[in-house]
């Protein structure tokens, strides 16, 4: 994570090993044998435990590894208030996360446990201010990485900056955009792919929904859930745009557009028609470019609400905000020292839609940082 005035962040996260494959690995990806098969004709081998951003176990006579990690990040802020209202100096602990993953049966499973014991009020926390499970879930890819299914509770889809890891991003905190068009956190399950060597990625999922008393770590009581779909392509190499910025100094241009969309049916106990119904669809559009240290980040957002209750303050309330935000960043020092800029915008719809936009006409964003890493974002 970046070093930055006034904010000092620990990272210990969890490693990525790249290895030569096996006989056995290539005819799971053939789809030869499963994952589970594989476990059996694998090689034996003592288990090891060591440290790579993070503290990895490994288990090869059974095909099981484990890992856990932690995410601090403590912060002053001074915000200076208008309107009337006093300034404030505070010292705060923003995040303070416990990250637990691990496969099984040679990664033919998969799983990630997170907590955090602050949960800031944000959309990573589903805008809670208590302590909270942040993602549950497990995954199982029976053939090839790239394709399997995930069950339980995780971040949705919609949005690139929301589902990248606070961790990884270029500024402190997600824009205002990114924060205000989101599902965040739902329980569900989600079937994924990729083809063309990686250059195309796609998932479906379906989640519990949005109807009151439903919500990050909540059961569903009715029928009204969520489709989400997303689709990513990689014209010209592959690119990680989860990690923002060009820490890596990619020497050929890379370009990766993504497009999402959900759809929520909810019910809402504040509406003034006799069902309750509630709809809502969202509309996510991002670019993304990285070259020799430059960096350049954009998303776009439409959403629609239809909900009879026009009074309705709560998310449903009905209305078509849009809104965008555009981030730029350039190494100064090759993978030590980074500017980066960020303009973002939200209309409101005239005040009718719901939440912080409730009775604003529109909201405009600017911000400025000077990043310098330590070891990447560890």
């Amino acid at each position: 994570m970046r070093k930055a005035t006034l904010v000092a962040a620990l990272l210990l996260l969890t490693p990525t090993i790249s290895e030569a494959k096996t006989l056995e690995e290539l005819l799971v990806e053939k789809g030869v044998i499963t994952r589970g098969e594989a476990s059996g004709a694998s090689e034996s081998g003592a288990s090891k435990v060591y440290w790579n951003r993070g503290t990895r176990v490994e288990f090869p006579d059974t095909g099981f590894t484990s890992s856990i990690a932690t995410e601090l990040q403590t912060r002053y802020e001074f915000t200076d208030n208008d309107l009337g209202m006093g300034n404030a100096s505070s010292f705060t602990v923003n995040r303070a996360r416990l990250i637990i993953e691990g496969t099984a049966l040679n990664k033919e499973f998969s799983y990630r446990l997170s907590t955090d014991f602050i949960s800031a009020a944000d959309s990573d926390a589903n805008f809670g201010a208590s302590p909270s499970i942040r993602d549950a879930y497990i995954d199982w890819r029976p053939c090839i990485d790239d394709t399997g299914v995930r069950m339980g509770a995780f971040k949705t889809g919609i949005s690139r900056q929301f589902n990248t890891n606070q961790s990884t991003m270029q500024f402190t905190d997600r824009s205002a955009a990114s924060e205000y068009f989101t599902i965040g956190r739902q329980n569900g399950a989600m079937a994924y792919t990729a083809l063309a060597d990686g250059m195309v990625t796609g998932s479906a999922g379906i989640f519990n929904g949005e109807s009151d008393g439903e919500g990050a770590n909540s059961a569903g009581f009715d029928t009204r859930q969520i489709g989400v779909a997303n689709l990513r392509v990689n014209p010209i190499g592959k690119m990680d745009v989860a990690e923002e910025g060009d820490i890596d100094w990619t020497e050929d241009a890379a370009l990766s557009f993504g497009a999402a969309y959900a759809y929520s049916a909810a019910y809402s106990s504040d509406a003034a028609d006799a069902t309750g119904g509630v709809s809502r669809s969202l509309v996510n559009i991002d670019a993304n470019f990285k070259y020799m240290g430059w960096s350049l980040h954009s998303e776009y957002y439409f959403q629609d609400v239809q909900n009879s209750d026009s009074t309705s303050s709560s998310a449903f309330a009905a209305g078509k905000p849009s809104g965008f935000y555009a981030q730029g960043g350039y190494f100064l020092m090759p993978k030590k020292l980074e500017l980066a800029a960020r303009y973002g915008y939200i209309d409101c719809d005239e005040g009718t839609a719901g939440r912080s936009c409730q009775g604003v006409d529109n909201y405009n964003e600017t911000a400025a940082t000077i990043n310098y890493y330590f070891w990447r974002h560890s």
